[in-house]
């Protein structure tokens, strides 16, 4: 793993759209849909901060800025995967 940092304002910047992602997809799915049937590597694509959401896009999803927002390295830190972890036991509880 990348040793680079992300800045404590870009990793709220992050947290912030990745929260927003998951809320979106968990009031048109469920956690179980989401992930298939709770993978977190799909948790992560769902979201699609690195490179976009990678599937055809649902019709819910089309006009809700699902494109790519982080970069490679930001992808490849440990704050990027903390982001992802908290995220996923969080949308996991509900």
């Amino acid at each position: 793993m990348a040793t680079s940092k992300i800045s404590e304002n870009r990793i709220l910047e992050i947290y912030t759209e990745a929260k927003r992602r998951m809320n979106l997809w968990l009031s048109h799915s469920t956690f179980d849909e989401m992930t298939v049937m709770g993978s977190q590597l799909r948790f992560d694509m769902a979201l699609g901060l690195y490179g976009g959401y990678p599937f055809e896009k649902p019709e819910w999803m089309k006009d809700k800025a699902f494109n790519n927002f982080i970069t490679e390295s930001e992808f490849n830190t440990s704050e990027y995967q903390e982001i992802i972890n908290q995220l996923f036991e969080k949308a996991g509880k509900n």
